[in-house]
């Protein structure tokens, strides 16, 4: 027989008032984490999988520290009222103060349940159910497989500099051309946009852009809808080390395969982990990319010192617009076509990262930093109009996503939140209208092509158009609202054919 341990009436209090200050703490934590992650992103529960199962080498550190700042202090000035009312419970004898024992074990137990159905509706999991537990049939209706159709050019195709700018919303443009803030945070940008090609949801000649939906709005999904027209969408459950490391959606093709058959020589420039998210994979599967981060820089002695870190993401733009100078020299001066893909980070969230070249004109950093990269974009794009390359090349500026916080845009509801886009020196003109479009970043895929000079048949690729064909988007011929909810639903076609 096992000898029963009789414990006294103060070690079982005492172990009461533990077990229900780890519940009480444990709910506090669970609603911190969940009031932080809508006020910092706003991002749907899909992205927070995504988030957490993807590997976090490489990730910013500030977003972490953000977390902690915020969540910490509510947790502990929590622990520490429970810890008081603890104590004061636990040395006084009346019998009421007993019978609050009782009462403080039923309070944890139902603080625990309220915690837990406040964050299954504060990170939006029913309707993230409601949209998986449902079929689709949008990519056997509308997925045109790049393999399957001719795609051809009359003579020589363009270069390629595709510059992804991080968080870069149209919103951040005054409202006299098209924006959503009283001052325009970014005149050169705008200025591009209306001095070269941009497509815009507005009409009028404002400054407008495309939509984001979600399985696009984080930037390895950008990344990966622009260059392939398809969502990140793939099940939760196959997102392991392996496939960031070994077989990144190997059924695939994608616009980097489609150019290395083509003969270009391409590069992906980042100033972070390239490994973070996949990237690498990705790049280096499709397309045979040369990856060129964080680390890349460090061993070459572009940045300031062998183990540089600026603890944001990596380093800052104005050293990648420097290396990216460089390395455009490298590949005008090879034998073969190029493409140069850049993507900046000074206005990566949670406020983006204010530089040297940074000036503190108003109120808050990000509007600091937004500014900034403005400046620091345009002034790379004007000093590539200078070099002997820019006449056999076309250089497109498009946003990722839409910033991942209200920052700016407490007022505006997350669909009038476009994407900015700008072609300069494209090999083609535009058939039809570039305003009043309503399109995403599938349409990014084949409209690129078209760009450099290529002839794509039926002018689709993956769920995407080619804008400066007559041909309606997805989103114009099916309704944007119908395409963003297919897009969520389970596809086994998506599974099978992409891997």
């Amino acid at each position: 027989m096992k000898k029963r341990i009789h414990l006294s009436p103060r070690t079982r209090s005492i172990l009461w008032a533990v077990g229900c200050g780890l519940v009480f703490a444990l709910s506090l934590t669970i609603i911190a984490i969940c009031l932080w992650s809508r006020i910092a992103f706003n991002v749907s529960f899909k992205e927070l999988l995504y988030t957490m199962m993807t590997p976090m080498e490489g990730a910013g550190a500030t977003v972490v520290n953000m977390a902690v700042s915020f969540c910490v202090p509510i947790v502990c000035i929590g622990a520490a009222l429970y810890v008081a009312a603890a104590i004061v419970i636990l040395i006084r004898k009346e019998p009421i103060f007993k019978k609050l024992r009782r009462v403080g074990v039923i309070f944890c137990a139902v603080f625990l349940v309220f915690s837990l159905i406040f964050a299954v509706f504060a990170l939006r999991i029913p309707e993230y159910l409601r949209l998986i537990l449902t079929d689709t049939k949008i990519y056997e209706e509308y997925y045109v497989d790049p393999t399957t159709v001719a795609i051809t050019a009359d003579g020589e195709t363009k270069n390629l500099i595709y510059i992804y700018l991080e968080s870069m919303e149209t919103t951040y443009a005054s409202t006299d051309v098209g924006g959503r803030q009283g001052v325009n945070y970014i005149p050169n940008l705008t200025a591009l946009a209306q001095q070269h090609l941009s497509f815009s949801d507005k009409s009028g000649g404002s400054l407008g852009g495309f939509l984001s939906p979600i399985g696009t709005n984080w930037t390895m999904a950008a990344l990966l809808a622009s260059t392939a027209g398809i969502p990140y969408s793939f099940p939760v459950s196959g997102i392991n080390q392996d496939m960031y490391s070994e077989e990144f959606a190997p059924g695939l093709t994608t616009m980097g395969d489609i150019l290395e058959e083509k003969g270009y020589r391409q590069m992906f420039l980042c100033g972070s982990n390239g490994n973070f998210a996949g990237r690498k994979t990705y790049f280096e599967q499709h397309g045979g990319y040369e990856v060129y981060d964080l680390f890349s820089a460090q061993a070459d002695g572009h940045l300031p010192s062998s183990d540089y870190y600026n603890g944001f993401w990596g380093y800052e733009d104005e050293y990648l617009f420097e290396i990216a100078k460089v390395k455009l020299a490298e590949l005008a001066g090879g034998d073969k076509p190029f493409n140069l893909t850049l993507l900046t980070l000074d206005t990566h969230n949670p406020d983006g990262y204010f530089c040297n070249h940074c000036e503190s004109t108003y109120d808050t950093k990000f509007e600091n930093a937004i500014v900034c990269s403005d400046k620091m974009v345009t002034s790379f794009v004007e000093w590539c109009k200078e070099q002997p390359f820019f006449e056999d090349t076309v250089i497109i500026l498009t946003g990722d996503h839409p910033f991942m916080s209200t920052t700016l845009v407490e007022d505006v509801d997350y669909d009038d939140r476009t994407i900015y886009n700008c072609f300069i020196n494209a090999a083609v003109e535009c058939q039809g209208s570039t305003e009043g479009r309503v399109y995403t970043a599938f349409d990014l895929f084949p409209t690129t092509l078209a760009a450099m000079g290529f002839q794509i048949e039926g002018d689709r690729l993956g769920l995407g158009v080619n804008l400066f064909s007559l041909r309606p988007t997805l989103c114009e011929y099916l309704g944007y609202d119908y395409v963003s909810t297919e897009i969520q639903r389970s596809s086994d076609f998506y599974i099978e054919k992409f891997g």
